[in-house]
């Protein structure tokens, strides 16, 4: 009994070995369909550290970037939080949903005729800079001490203050009517779903988010990331993490390379 106790012994101080060594921060690429804390759930299992979290949800719709702390790094999560963020998303036009996005309940329906591209310009124009955001009902944004997206499930009334976001850039990728697709860099607190509703309204008629991929955080990209499956292999994993200081590198959400760009392309 006492030689079976012992090598139980051994096996934890060998496994809390192990855990020790899983601190840092790790790039994700989280694919359409998870949440964001199912990834983090899912590198509990893999890798045994428990204290694990993330720098900004993705939606459960939503692909991309996905930055994740584990161990003492959780620290560093304030700071991860303040990194620009680059977006691809495709909007449907003349569609209003509940949740401002496709998996929502659509409650309002205008046809629109198709936009030249110089008034789709315009209209992102007007979004660069310093603006004024009102959040999804659907958010995580807390009302009162709760959080809106359980008030609104429950069917509550309630106001959502503006919040000032900055955007840096958006562009155009392409516009085959009712689809519109662009490029955003931003900071942190940008609703893309708020962006595509309000894109709507601007132009008339309404807006809702189809398809949303988080391409960069920081200086960061998809390139750089492990896939959801690479995210099984406990080695591929610890070869990977990234310490805090090389993660929160100088960058700024105005700043991207051609280049980059082009990679990113290749993994989206």
């Amino acid at each position: 009994m006492t030689n079976c106790t012992n090598s139980r012994l051994q096996i934890t101080d060998f496994l809390s070995l192990i855990v020790s060594n899983m601190e840092g921060v790790l790039l994700a690429n989280k694919p359409k369909g998870p949440t964001s804390f199912q990834i983090v759930k899912l590198l509990r299992r893999v890798t045994g550290e428990k204290k694990i979290g993330h720098s900004g949800t993705l939606d459960p719709n939503a692909r991309g970037l996905l930055i994740l702390a584990l161990g003492k790094a959780t620290k560093s999560i304030k700071y991860l939080q303040e990194l620009g963020k680059g977006y691809i998303a495709k909007i449907l036009l003349g569609k209003l949903t509940d949740t401002d996005d496709i998996s929502g309940k659509i409650i309002s329906s205008k046809d629109i005729k198709p936009v030249s591209f110089e008034k789709l310009d315009g209209v992102l124009d007007r979004f660069i800079g310093k603006i004024k955001q009102v959040p999804p009902r659907f958010s995580a944004v807390k009302v009162q001490g709760r959080r809106a997206y359980k008030l609104a499930r429950e069917g509550k009334g309630f106001v959502l203050q503006e919040k000032q976001i900055e955007i840096g850039s958006l562009r155009i990728l392409y516009y085959r009517h009712p689809f519109l697709k662009i490029k955003i860099e931003c900071s942190k607190g940008t609703y893309i779903r708020a962006l595509a509703r309000d894109i709507g309204y601007t132009l008339s008629s309404y807006g809702t988010l189809f398809e949303l991929t988080r391409y960069r955080v920081g200086k960061w990209t998809l390139v750089d990331s492990l896939t959801f499956e690479e995210l099984k292999d406990r080695k591929l994993i610890e070869s990977r993490i990234l310490t805090v200081s090389q993660v929160l590198g100088k960058s700024s959400f105005r700043e991207e390379s051609d280049l980059c760009t082009r990679k990113v392309y290749e993994v989206l």
